[in-house]
């Protein structure tokens, strides 16, 4: 039973602040999987106890179970809704869905300043773990074609050395589609704190990572229901060329030229 039907037959028994609270969960369910009981309270006026309280009469041993059932709740939707096209059309529908809801997402202020911020760096570092890893992996390379050198680090040991070694001249961009991963929130405060700009890519801007970045970017794919997904990844992607079509319109350097001289040197490798 998913959690709109145990809402429903327990409406009776919560109190006002329970159905308040109930409501929010219904209508926010993906902020709701990443939140934590604080940041749940804050945003529905409700306590710790009263969260708790809604958990057990609904039949949840407690908030995390909740979460967990909200996930399932959340990929059983996903899977009903593939059965009404072909995979391959369903395939092709969620990834452009995700490109077009990141690109409703993008605030042109943070764009920019993320543009910005990059056009002035003296080193620039790609920080994520995972699945985020591998994206960080692609902006490295998609940037190279433009003049922009960046350094991707999947290791969060080596992350940590790096951060130790930045300055304020210096940019760490932090990719994490959940924006909770523990390593890279650690790396980037380090970084943060060194004096580094932060540029961050997740798909909560409330979240912890979001918290460190001078400027923020925003996926529309979630990690928690979308674990290892084409398309949380395909959301990141589509912000690497936003920024750096961004950064090849501002910068003086002649991009065109560095593309033809790399296109020169990959045809002498061939045989």
């Amino acid at each position: 039973m998913n959690f709109m039907q145990l809402f429903n037959q327990n409406k009776d028994k919560l109190t006002k602040s329970e159905i308040r609270l109930a409501e929010y969960i219904a209508t926010h369910h993906e902020l709701v999987i990443y939140s934590t009981m604080k940041t749940l309270g804050e945003k529905t006026g409700t306590g710790d106890a009263t969260i708790v309280r809604l958990c057990k009469k609904l039949g949840y041993s407690g908030f995390f179970q909740l979460k967990i059932a909200l996930a399932q709740d959340s990929i059983g939707n996903k899977d009903e809704r593939s059965n009404d096209s072909t995979y391959y059309a369903y395939s092709a529908n969620t990834l452009i869905n995700s490109i077009k809801q990141t690109e409703q997402l993008i605030k042109k202020d943070s764009l920019n300043k993320a543009i910005s911020i990059l056009l002035k760096a003296n080193r620039v570092y790609l920080f994520g773990v995972g699945h985020s890893g591998e994206s960080a992996k692609d902006y490295e390379k998609t940037w190279l074609r433009i003049g922009l050198i960046a350094h991707a680090e999947t290791d969060p040991h080596l992350q940590v050395q790096i951060s130790t070694l930045l300055s304020k001249d210096d940019v760490v961009v932090g990719l994490s589609l959940s924006g909770h991963t523990r390593d890279t929130y650690d790396s980037l405060e380090l970084a943060k704190n060194n004096g580094a700009k932060i540029i961050t890519i997740s798909n909560d801007l409330t979240s912890p990572i979001s918290q460190l970045g001078d400027a923020r970017l925003q996926t529309a794919v979630g990690e928690f229901t979308n674990i290892g997904s084409v398309s949380g990844q395909v959301s990141q992607l589509y912000l690497c060329d936003v920024l750096a079509r961004g950064y090849e319109q501002q910068t003086d350097i002649d991009t065109e030229k560095l593309k033809e001289r790399a296109l020169r040197a990959v045809i002498k490798k061939s045989i």
